[in-house]
């Protein structure tokens, strides 16, 4: 391959890169926002605020389940948040405060509603 030939192909491979990360930044988004809409609601006092990590993996575990089919799906999986991205998502909607056993969040889980459960209400 000549130079010029090599030029052009990884100049090729760049735009295709950075439009697939701008397709996984939207698949992720969308993950996120649906996982703040369903799984998640305002903690009613600081007792109750949820700490950062648990968060985090409540939303991996919800992300794993997002879209409405199985490529879909697979998709969802291949853009899970770094545990940063997350928390850069996240601090565009919540406030944080650091405590002697890590970052909190002012919200709470939603529980998912097993047999014969109901999913904890946000009243």
């Amino acid at each position: 391959m000549q130079r010029r030939e090599k030029e052009e192909a990884f100049s090729a491979l760049r735009k295709v890169r950075a439009e697939a990360e701008k397709l996984t930044g939207a698949v992720r988004s969308k993950a996120f926002d649906d996982w703040v809409r369903r799984c998640v609601f305002d903690a009613r006092s600081p007792d109750e605020w949820t700490q950062a990590s648990t968060l985090y993996e409540n939303y991996i575990a919800h992300a794993r389940r997002f879209g409405d089919n199985r490529a879909q799906r697979a998709q969802a999986v291949l853009a899970l948040a770094t545990q940063t991205q997350w928390g850069r998502m996240m601090a565009t909607l919540f406030p944080k405060t650091r405590r002697s056993a890590g970052w909190f969040y002012p919200l709470r889980c939603r529980r998912v509603a097993g047999a014969g459960e109901q999913a904890d209400e946000q009243d």
